[in-house]
């Protein structure tokens, strides 16, 4: 009776008519959702209509209906907002495109600012490599910054090196490098760490412009069924930024803040350990778990141990500075993520959480969490998932992955999805936009990757790790909930949730994927590939 009282007094929906996979394992299909509001009040048969006679009913029309996307590692508040208003260097793969680009850039922005370009290739990852010579030819009298397409490396002219002062005297900044001549001269290259210092200039702006920024990047998300997101480095700025879109009904999508330093790569974050802790907020805006670096995403900066043939070889050095950092923050009842590239970093890491078990609060679920984890063996799998633990991964970045092919081991697995899932690994997925080969913000096609293996391009790198294409769409929803610390609220089609949905139209096929016809927010339509304007 309450429910047919309350269906009176507050319009429902019903969505029935079609196929509807709900995520949860204990009732992974149903025929009927009922949302009332923001939220889900029931899910069952078709006969559970009887319980909502007032209920409007959405026809599914022999569409799909499941929860609706998170992705779980998006730049959205830092390179994801800005990029807009940056040079757009992704897939250029020629010097003198690059070059013609930046100036054409420029032309468009006159005045003395700077000039912002990203997405260039470097030549270890299939590009070219630039110094500030070849940035000062073409633009000496305002700085120039361009970063490359993994965001660890970028390179800048003269102007923008005396603009943050680095010179032939400066010493090498802890975790970072800067290239320098035989002379001693910074060529311009900078590594890691030694990028903050542009970072925070280039990436200043006012609560108000940093928050239409990131409204503006987030709308954007709605057409491809994202309706949360996990942001890998959320600095005191972009906190703010967040509070002020919140506060103000803004946000078009959840966001699950994760604290970082003053600017991006930087974890030295010890003030914000004294604010609010992971778990804190609403539905709409949460603190998640702290980032940390522990490696990059360069030769230098990415810390493998390569079993070949009986030999080992090492390369590579991990960050000195994460290990503190973590212990801290699990102090003050912190969960933790960290990016891992390397599998000897892997190492460093998982006994950095291993040993920061006794540092915990009384009852605290550390829930540890790994970034990328690109090379890792069946006993690092073994001891993250004993932990609980909890990967994020991207499928895009097999769009490059034919090299590693090329490099049999021992030991380890290159991208290996299949075997952290089997494993007892929780896996989530996410685009790690704007950064990478490709835009990889849409979640179908990055379930049509990674459930096929392949570089998006019909080859397949790894078909031992391929995972059924159900399983990724898990990834980007019930998968991606649990990561973030979320599946009370999210991801899944069950009593309680939020109502936040996606309708794809056509079957779960990557051969053939589905497409995204409708995306509700709370209960509410906010994207219809039939209607211009919502």
């Amino acid at each position: 009776m309450k429910n047919n009282i309350d269906a009176k007094n507050d319009s429902m929906i019903a969505f029935t008519g079609g196929q509807i996979l709900t995520m949860d394992s204990e009732q992974k299909y149903v025929e009927t959702v009922v949302i009332k509001k923001s939220h889900i009040v029931d899910v069952g048969d078709r006969s559970l209509l009887k319980a909502y006679p007032d209920a409007e009913i959405h026809d599914l029309k022999g569409r799909v209906l499941l929860p609706a996307f998170i992705d779980s590692h998006n730049h959205l508040s830092s390179f994801g907002c800005f990029f807009p208003t940056w040079a757009n260097l992704i897939g250029l793969t020629e010097k003198e495109s690059v070059l013609e680009e930046i100036q054409l850039h420029a032309r468009k922005k006159p005045g003395k600012g700077w000039i912002v370009g990203f997405g260039w290739f470097d030549a270890k990852i299939g590009g070219f490599d630039l110094t500030k010579n070849d940035l000062d030819e073409i633009i000496s009298d305002r700085p120039v910054l361009l970063i490359q397409a993994t965001f660890h490396q970028s390179v800048v002219n003269s102007q923008a090196l005396e603009l943050v002062g680095i010179t032939r005297s400066t010493p090498e900044p802890r975790c970072g490098i800067i290239l320098r001549e035989s002379n001693g001269m910074p060529t311009g290259v900078l590594v890691e760490y030694a990028q903050v210092p542009v970072f925070r200039l280039v990436m200043e702006a006012d609560t108000e412009t940093l928050a239409n920024l990131i409204e503006a990047r987030a709308k954007e998300l709605l057409k491809f069924g994202i309706t949360a997101v996990h942001d890998p480095g959320v600095t005191p700025a972009a906190e703010a930024a967040y509070q002020k879109l919140h506060d103000e009904e803004r946000l078009p999508v959840s966001v699950l803040m994760m604290p970082h330093g003053e600017t991006v790569l930087d974890n030295q974050l010890g003030y914000r350990l004294h604010g609010p802790v992971t778990g804190v907020g609403d539905e709409k805006l949460r603190v998640g778990p702290v980032k940390l670096f522990a490696d990059g995403a360069t030769a230098e900066t990415v810390a493998f141990s390569l079993k070949i043939g009986g030999q080992t070889i090492n390369s590579g050095n991990y960050r000195d500075d994460f290990e503190e950092m973590l212990f801290a923050a699990t102090e003050k009842g912190f969960r933790v993520c960290v990016h891992s590239f390397g599998n000897a970093t892997t190492d460093a890491v998982l006994t950095a959480f291993e040993n920061a078990v006794t540092r915990a609060p009384a009852g605290f679920e550390m829930r540890p969490r790994l970034e990328h984890v690109t090379l890792i063996s069946t006993s690092q799998i073994k001891r993250l998932a004993a932990m609980g633990g909890c990967a994020c991964i991207q499928p895009q970045f097999l769009s490059r992955a034919q090299n590693t092919k090329q490099v049999v081991l021992d030991d380890g697995k290159w991208y290996a999805y299949g075997d952290l899932v089997k494993g007892g690994v929780t896996v989530a997925s996410g685009s790690d936009n704007p950064g990478g080969f490709m835009d990889a913000r849409d979640p179908i096609e990055g379930s049509v990757m990674g459930s096929t293996m392949s570089d998006g391009a019909g080859n397949v790198i790894f078909p031992d790790q391929v995972l059924p294409f159900e399983q990724w769409l898990w990834m980007y929803t019930a998968g991606g909930a649990y990561a973030g610390g979320q599946e009370k609220e999210r991801g899944m089609l069950k009593k309680g949730m939020v109502a936040d949905l996606v309708v794809l139209e056509g079957n779960l096929d990557p051969k053939n994927p589905p497409v995204v016809s409708e995306t509700w927010v709370a209960g509410k339509k906010v994207y219809d590939h039939r209607v211009l304007g919502i």
